[in-house]
């Protein structure tokens, strides 16, 4: 093992308690912990010396820069898809829309289309791969309802 490697190993216990610390997601456990290492990491190429507290902000803000970065692309994601062309405001108002998905859809997905709608999913507490999971279930269940309701 080289230097770098093995001061990189001596860090690993603080990258895990800080990502304790931020009550990381599990799913997200090992994204955040390599971009924390790759904070350090640069770091020790550039020559700084690592004390603990310079260690602790690098890692927090490796982690929290990460995260914002997640956010952001998932927010993207957010903006670019569409609910499927079956809401036609002539057709039928949003309420009864909503009225009869609220009886064809499990209470989770309509729930999150609730959400979806306000713009409020990030307040459901899901990690953003579960939350970008259910959307495209959503985004299926909407699909192949609408494909039945055509036939």
């Amino acid at each position: 093992m080289n230097e770098i490697d093995q001061q990189l190993n001596d860090w690993e216990p603080m990258i895990h308690y800080v990502i304790r610390q931020l009550h990381i997601h599990q799913n997200e456990t090992d994204d955040c912990a390599q971009a924390a290492r790759i904070a350090l990491w640069r770091a020790i190429l550039d020559g700084k010396t690592l004390s603990k507290t310079y260690c602790y902000i690098r890692v927090r803000g490796a982690i929290l820069n990460h995260r914002a970065t997640k956010t952001k692309t998932l927010i993207h994601e957010v903006a670019s898809e569409r609910l499927p062309e079956q809401i036609d405001p002539e057709a039928m108002p949003l309420s009864l829309w909503l009225a009869d998905k609220q009886k064809t859809l499990p209470n989770r997905h309509y729930t999150l289309l609730c959400h979806l709608l306000r713009g409020t999913e990030d307040t459901l507490g899901y990690s953003p791969s579960r939350l970008r999971a259910y959307k495209a279930e959503l985004h299926r269940m909407l699909r192949e309802d609408n494909e039945y309701e055509e036939k």
